[in-house]
């Protein structure tokens, strides 16, 4: 898989592209929560002001050897990391 360094070289990576890059488009597409673990990114967004696929785009600018997907909600759930997150009116609730 590599050398054991290749992980931290990684994280080092990504947490440099989130700091200097990433972080100006949350206001843009509003945003409101951003959660990575590993190579899983999980956002949360107000939908009436933007639309993932513009987010997906843009995201997709940041590097040309990164590639963001998406994966909508689907019935007010998301399977990220083989974690459910179910959305409620009040809060999210993990299965």
């Amino acid at each position: 898989m590599g050398t054991p360094s290749s992980g931290l070289i990684a994280e080092l990576f990504f947490q440099n592209l989130e700091n200097t890059n990433l972080t100006k488009h949350f206001g843009k597409h509003s945003i409101t929560a951003y959660f990575r673990y590993v190579d899983d990114n999980l956002i949360n967004y107000d939908f009436r002001h933007n639309d993932i696929k513009n987010i997906q785009d843009d995201f997709n600018t940041l590097h040309p050897n990164i590639k963001f997907t998406a994966k909508p909600e689907s019935d007010s759930q998301i399977n990220c990391s083989d974690i459910t997150i179910r959305k409620t009116p009040t809060k999210w609730i993990t299965l």
